[in-house]
């Protein structure tokens, strides 16, 4: 891209690069609006209230006490047998905090006429690793596994950033 003339918005966005980093959002969007509906269509009526994705449904419901103490019924290893609303609830939020993640990142580097393949490329990669993570947290519930796709994906964003602030924000060859 021609840098010589400046911040050009416009002529950026036309970039097919730029064009195919935001279809990964968009369908990273469309995914989040498809687990807002299986969530509410699938779920428990209770679970939309109950505020705490990890409780069990039966102890929040059927047992106040169990629910008040905070005791959940664990399983084998420690792991919480959770319900499959909860699941989905989970998979929703990944998806939810991802997509804003990456509006964030590909908004500031489209207005600063950033970079174009290379967060093309990062986008395609965060959006992959955001449907696995969000598929994971249907199978299994597990803060390692949390932390190691929440490095993933902060290291990405950084990237992205990273990548929008050295190659963008110029305006006339300064940044003043």
């Amino acid at each position: 891209m021609d840098r010589t003339n400046g911040n050009n918005v416009p002529a950026f966005t036309t970039d097919p690069w730029v064009r195919s980093a935001w279809i990964a959002f968009f369908t990273l969007f469309a995914i989040w609006g498809l687990s807002y509906f299986i969530r509410h269509a699938f779920g428990k009526p209770d679970a939309y209230n109950r505020g705490n994705p990890n409780t069990t449904g039966a102890a929040a419901v059927d047992d106040p006490e169990a629910a008040a103490a905070g005791t959940d019924k664990k399983g084998r290893w420690g792991l919480h047998h959770d319900t499959l609303s909860d699941r989905f609830a989970r998979s929703h939020h990944v998806l939810r905090d991802n997509t804003l993640m990456l509006l964030s990142v590909l908004t500031l580097n489209t207005f600063g006429a950033g970079s174009t393949r290379a967060v093309m490329i990062l986008a395609w990669i965060f959006f992959a690793f955001t449907v696995i993570h969000a598929l994971t947290e249907l199978a299994i519930n597990h803060h390692f596994i949390r932390l190691f796709f929440n490095l993933l994906f902060y290291a990405l964003t950084l990237a992205i950033g990273g990548l929008a602030f050295k190659y963008g924000w110029y305006t006339h060859g300064s940044i003043f």
